[in-house]
C-alpha cells in the first residue's frame, strides 16, 4: 500500500468530509427551524423513498468502477481502467433515467394519509435528480480508485454548497406564493444533483486528456456482476425495508396512543434532528472505510495476505478508539448541544440514548468497507437483509407496545446485529 498517499487522501476526505457535513449540518439545523418537527418528519418519510432508488443508480455502480478500475490500475493498466471510467458514467446515467420513470409511477400509490399533501409532488422533483445523481457515483467511484480524491471532496462540496443556496432562494422567493419548504427541499435536492453533474462532465473532459485512451475490456458484464448485483441488490433491498420501516414509526406511534401529527413530530425529531447529530463525527472514519475498499483490493489483487491484515488491524483500532473518544459528548452534554443547535429540547434525551450508536456503527462502516475491499459482497448482502428484516419485524412489535422507547431500541438492536456479523465475517477473512 502506497502508505503517503493514502494518508494525504484521509487527510483530503477528512477535512473535505468535516467541511461537509458541518454544511450539511447547518442546512439541517435551519430546515428543521422552517419546517418544523411535524413537516420535517413528512420530509423524513420522503427522502426514505427517494433514497431507495437513489441507492439503486448509485451504490453497486460506484464500488464496482472502485474495485475494476482499482484492479487495473494496480496491474498497471490504466487503459483498461479508462474503458471502465467511460463505459460505467453513461450506463449509470441511462440506468437512472429507468429509475426516474419509476419513481414518478410510485409517487402515485403514497398514502395521503400518512405522508400528507404535497408529498407526491415532492417525489416526482425528486426523481429527475437520478440519472445525474448516477453519472456523478460512476465518476466518483472511478476517481477513488485512481486516489485523485481531491476532485470527488470538490464535487460533493459543490453539490452541498448548490442544495443550501438553491432552498434558501426558493423559500426566499416563493414561500409567500404558498409553496411548501417540502418542495423548496426537493427542488433544491434535484438541483444540486444536476450541477453537480455538470461539474463532473468538466472533470471527465479533464481526465480525458490525461490519461490513455480506453482499451477494450473484454467481458466487461461477466466482471462487473459477481460485484455489482450483490451491492445494488444489498442497497436497494436494506433501503426499501428500511423505508418500509420509516413509515412503520409514525405508524406504530399512532397505534401507541399518539395523534397524527404528534407521531410525525417525534419522527422528525429522532430522524432529523437527534440521528444527524448522533452521526454527524463520523466524518473522519467515513473516509478511511472508502478509501480502503481501493487498498484493500489492490493488495488482494497481488496476493498480499499480511498486508491485509495489518491493514484490517489498523483500521479497527483507529475505529474503536475514535468512536468511544466520540460518544462521551453525547452522554454528558447533549443538552447543550440540543440548545446549541436551537433543536427541540426532546431531542437532547434522543442524542444521549443514542450515544452507545457511535461506536456501533462506526465499526459498521469499518468493516463493510473492509469487505468490499476483500471481495465478500455476498456476505455483505447477506447481513444487511438480515439486519433489515429484523427491523421491520421489530418495528411491527416494538413501536405499538413502547411508543418511541421503541424507536431507540430499533436502532440499537439492529445496528448492534449487524456489527456483530460483519466483524464476525470480516475477521473469519483475514483470519484474526
Amino acid at each position: 500500500m502506497k502508505k503517503e498517499l493514502f494518508i494525504k487522501n484521509t487527510l483530503i476526505l477528512s477535512a473535505s468530509s468535516l467541511v461537509i457535513r458541518s454544511v450539511g449540518m447547518i442546512f439541517s439545523v435551519q430546515a428543521a427551524t422552517v419546517m418544523g418537527a411535524e413537516l420535517l418528519g413528512r420530509y423524513r418519510l420522503v427522502v426514505s423513498i427517494y433514497a431507495f432508488f437513489l441507492l439503486l443508480g448509485t451504490s453497486g455502480i460506484s464500488v464496482t468502477v472502485t474495485r475494476l478500475a482499482g484492479d487495473f490500475m494496480a496491474k498497471g493498466e490504466p487503459a483498461r481502467a479508462s474503458f471502465i471510467r467511460s463505459r460505467s458514467v453513461w450506463f449509470a446515467f441511462a440506468a437512472g433515467w429507468a429509475l426516474c420513470i419509476m419513481m414518478l409511477l410510485t409517487s402515485r400509490l403514497l398514502p395521503q394519509r400518512l405522508f400528507g399533501e404535497g408529498a407526491a409532488g415532492a417525489m416526482r422533483i425528486l426523481s429527475f435528480s437520478l440519472p445525474f445523481a448516477g453519472f456523478s457515483a460512476a465518476l466518483r467511484g472511478y476517481f477513488t480508485a485512481c486516489r485523485k480524491v481531491l476532485r470527488t471532496a470538490a464535487e460533493q462540496l459543490l453539490e452541498q454548497l448548490c442544495e443550501i443556496a438553491v432552498f434558501f432562494f426558493t423559500i426566499d422567493r416563493f414561500s409567500h406564493l404558498g409553496l411548501s419548504p417540502l418542495f423548496c427541499a426537493a427542488i433544491a435536492t434535484a438541483a444540486a444533483e444536476v450541477i453537480s453533474f455538470f461539474y463532473c462532465l468538466m472533470l471527465l473532459a479533464i481526465d480525458r486528456r490525461h490519461t490513455p485512451p480506453p482499451e477494450t475490456v473484454s467481458g466487461t458484464l461477466r466482471l462487473a456482476m459477481p460485484i455489482a448485483a450483490p451491492c445494488t441488490a444489498s442497497a436497494g433491498l436494506r433501503s426499501a425495508l428500511s423505508a418500509i420501516e420509516n413509515s412503520l414509526i409514525p405508524t406504530g406511534l399512532m397505534l401507541c396512543g399518539a395523534d397524527r401529527a404528534k407521531a410525525l413530530a417525534d419522527y422528525g425529531i429522532i430522524s432529523g434532528m437527534a440521528l444527524p447529530c448522533v452521526l454527524f463525527p463520523s466524518v473522519l472514519i467515513l473516509p478511511l472505510s472508502q478509501l480502503i475498499v481501493t487498498e484493500l483490493s489492490g493488495e488482494k489483487a497481488l496476493g498480499h495476505r499480511k498486508s491485509i491484515h495489518h491493514i484490517a488491524v489498523r483500521m479497527l483500532r483507529i475505529t474503536i478508539l475514535y468512536s468511544v473518544i466520540m460518544m462521551l459528548p453525547f452522554l454528558f452534554f447533549s443538552q447543550q448541544i440540543a440548545s446549541a443547535l436551537g433543536f427541540a429540547q426532546e431531542s437532547a434525551f434522543y442524542m444521549r440514548v443514542l450515544a452507545p450508536l457511535i461506536p456501533l456503527s462506526y465499526l459498521d462502516s469499518a468493516a463493510d468497507g473492509m469487505l468490499k475491499g476483500l471481495d465478500c459482497q455476498k456476505s455483505y448482502f447477506e447481513i444487511n437483509m438480515i439486519e433489515s428484516i429484523l427491523r421491520v419485524l421489530m418495528a411491527l412489535t416494538l413501536i405499538p407496545l413502547m411508543g418511541a422507547a421503541g424507536v431507540i431500541l430499533i436502532i440499537l438492536l439492529g445496528e448492534l446485529v449487524n456489527v456483530t456479523l460483519s466483524l464476525w465475517k470480516l475477521l473469519s477473512v483475514i483470519r484474526l
